[in-house]
């Protein structure tokens, strides 16, 4: 391996590459290690949304970046960090044939508390989830007979499994998507995940992260300490999802995703329980009567405007069906759950302090709960509120979703919130870093990131946010020459990676 390969820290600091896949996370972080100063590695996610442009053309940008990074790395990772059991945080990692992980070697891993096998809520969850993933497949099912598959409202729920499933192809075919969900095991979302946490079991191992407690410290790195933040260890909080009074940016479009879908009682092409309900089609074999006539197979448009009688089988007597369009809806708050079981992680540099915040795709609950975190570093307390006033670099939640970064006053806002961030000695470096594609997002009809959060981070960064889907960023007019030259003489441009230096000083 070529030594000018190397991603190389400075010695009395950090480099952080953001990848440009596409939309999805790829962080490799290179710390000084104890005693020589050589790179201590840090993975944090390896996946994308298939589709969405990244630097090479479709279908080869995950097998470049793999490349690339393995090269950045020398093969060789410290620590492996998999926030969540997500598509475009996991799909870079396994495939069925040469997984792309397979010649890394990995010393440890840290996955969150909810993939503690031993864990009882983290178990509730699962199985809630499965039950969840297994009634949105048979809707779709039903749905595709119902409009075919040719229908949108197919199309987007199919991508919003992908991200529950895996996979780098643009389609997962139904045989393929109802094996995952039958056995979880065999997704490529929980490959992924098995084939990081197997691979560290057999050095330092794999662990289950919870919020608050000690600092961890990273084993060999240089000093460097990680505090985890998040998930939050409540069913309620993980399902809380959207912004409340006070909270949220201003929005363009409006967001409300409520209700739970679960696996339904009676037969499944039902939301309702048995004895609520008799499907059509057995109404209509028994010939009754009553079925046949009041809601029988009348297709035609129902003209009320003389005042005529309405036909006895009108079709909007009929709603056996219609329940089906709510799957989109359904399939994003399947989604949400996951993202909030997203593990929150901040490093915490041993001379200046400065800290490097990775928030994955935590929304509103997991926010939340950062403020009741406390953490015991020797006779003191450290909260959250401390540790993201030291922010120097925001990882932005959720590729700058609605629901992911909160808004309010860094004075009197209970809950945390960008202007938390940065405060004090590290307001002039703040900078951001925004895992998005946005016009591909739009054809998935997400808002990522929202206008009014972008910005809000470009007014708070001075300009310092790196977005995927943006190449060199542009000097606000407000900022001098000299500040603006001490950001880019420590950032690095390339059309496959932004890298991006802090000095512990």
């Amino acid at each position: 391996m070529a030594a000018a390969d190397l991603l190389t820290p400075p010695p009395n600091g950090v480099t952080v590459r953001m990848y440009r896949q596409g939309h999805g996370d790829c962080f490799l972080i290179a710390f000084p290690r104890d005693g020589d100063g050589t790179p201590y590695y840090v993975l944090i996610d390896c996946g994308y949304k298939p589709g969405s442009p990244g630097f090479l053309d479709h279908g080869k940008s995950i097998d470049a970046i793999v490349r690339h990074l393995h090269a950045a790395c020398g093969g060789h990772l410290d620590l492996a960090i998999l926030t969540h059991e997500h598509q475009d945080h996991v799909n870079g990692i396994w495939k069925k044939n040469d997984p792309y992980f397979e010649d890394f070697e990995i010393d440890e891993a840290w996955v969150a508390w909810t993939e503690d096998p031993g864990n009882p809520l983290a178990e509730e969850l699962r199985t809630r989830h499965k039950d969840q993933l297994l009634g949105l497949l048979d809707a779709r099912r039903r749905l595709v007979a119902l409009a075919g598959e040719a229908d949108p409202a197919v199309a987007r729920v199919d991508a919003l499994l992908g991200l529950e499933l895996g996979g780098a192809d643009e389609q997962l075919n139904m045989a393929e998507m109802l094996a995952a969900a039958g056995a979880p095991e065999k997704s490529v979302n929980k490959q992924a995940m098995k084939l990081v946490k197997d691979k560290a079991a057999a050095k330092r191992g794999c662990f289950f992260r919870s919020p608050g407690g000690e600092p961890l410290r990273l084993d060999g790195a240089a000093g460097i300490r990680a505090f985890v933040l998040g998930p939050p260890e409540s069913a309620e909080l993980i399902a809380d999802e959207d912004p409340r009074d006070g909270e949220g940016f201003p929005q363009e479009h409006a967001f409300s995703f409520s209700g739970a879908f679960r696996a339904p009682k009676g037969p499944p092409s039902s939301p309702f329980r048995r004895h609520f309900f008799v499907p059509l089609t057995s109404a209509f074999r028994r010939k009754t009567a009553f079925f046949t006539k009041r809601y029988g197979h009348g297709n035609g448009p129902v003209d009320d405007s003389d005042r005529i009688e309405i036909p006895a089988d009108a079709p909007w007597r009929r709603i056996d069906d219609e329940w089906l369009y709510s799957a989109e809806t359904l399939a994003l708050k399947l989604n949400t759950g996951i993202n909030n079981t997203s593990l929150v992680v901040a490093f915490e540099l041993p001379k200046s302090k400065k800290v490097l915040f990775f928030a994955a795709d935590a929304q509103r609950g997991n926010w939340a709960s950062w403020k009741d975190v406390t953490f015991t570093d020797g006779a003191a307390t450290v909260k959250a509120k401390d540790l993201l006033a030291r922010a120097v670099l925001y990882k932005v939640g959720h590729h700058g979703s609605h629901n992911a970064t909160l808004t309010g006053s860094a004075d009197d806002a209970e809950h945390p919130n960008l202007a938390w961030m940065g405060q004090g000695a590290a307001a002039s470096e703040f900078t951001a870093m925004i895992t998005a594609v946005n016009e591909w997002a739009k054809t998935q009809k997400w808002v990522h990131p929202l206008p009014s959060i972008r910005a809000a981070l470009a007014s708070k960064a001075q300009g310092r946010v790196l977005q995927t889907d943006e190449n060199t960023p542009v000097k606000p007019a407000d900022v001098s020459a000299g500040e603006w030259k001490r950001f880019t003489d420590r950032s690095v441009f390339e059309d496959l990676y932004f890298d991006w230096t802090v000095l512990d000083e």
